[in-house]
């Protein structure tokens, strides 16, 4: 069954095949005369846009320095603008009251809770102590009874 991923799958495949074919073709014969014919035909500098119409006045450096002033007019009105539209922060209206006793870490020591050994929830009754102490003492004399076992015996 075709799957929507499948399926784009195989159409990137096909492109992909499609385009390593297209890379395997030679260029098409004076493609590369062609090319340098047109950039040997082209002009060499760039060209500045005229003004139609070009007052003398415009030349003249004191025409320049009012053009500057006028920018930096506009931009630094325009950074007012912004500035006197942002209003301060408000004082806060809290009254800080001095601080009297209370709590104070000065001199504190922290010291762990103890640990008040096993605590079980139903304590063991005699015959059941007795139970496990026999069970532990016939365990441990089997592990004595393995160890004193020679290497060789069966």
């Amino acid at each position: 069954m075709n799957t929507p991923s499948s399926l784009v799958s195989n159409a990137s495949s096909e492109a992909e095949e499609t385009l390593r074919v297209i890379a395997k073709l030679p260029a098409p014969e004076g493609l590369e005369e062609r090319v340098r014919g047109a950039l040997h035909e082209a002009p060499r500098g760039g060209q500045i846009l005229s003004w139609p119409v070009k007052p003398r006045w415009m030349e003249s450096g004191l025409a320049r320095s009012a053009a500057a002033a006028a920018i930096v007019f506009v931009v630094a009105g325009g950074g007012w603008g912004v500035y006197s539209r942002v209003r301060p922060a408000e004082a806060p209206n809290v009254v800080v009251m001095p601080r009297t006793g209370g709590f104070s870490s000065a001199g504190a020591m922290r010291t762990p809770k103890t640990v008040d050994g096993t605590v079980l929830a139903h304590p063991m009754t005699k015959p059941a102590m007795q139970a496990a102490e026999t069970k532990k003492a016939t365990h441990a004399g089997k592990k004595s009874a393995r160890a004193k076992k020679p290497a060789n015996a069966p």
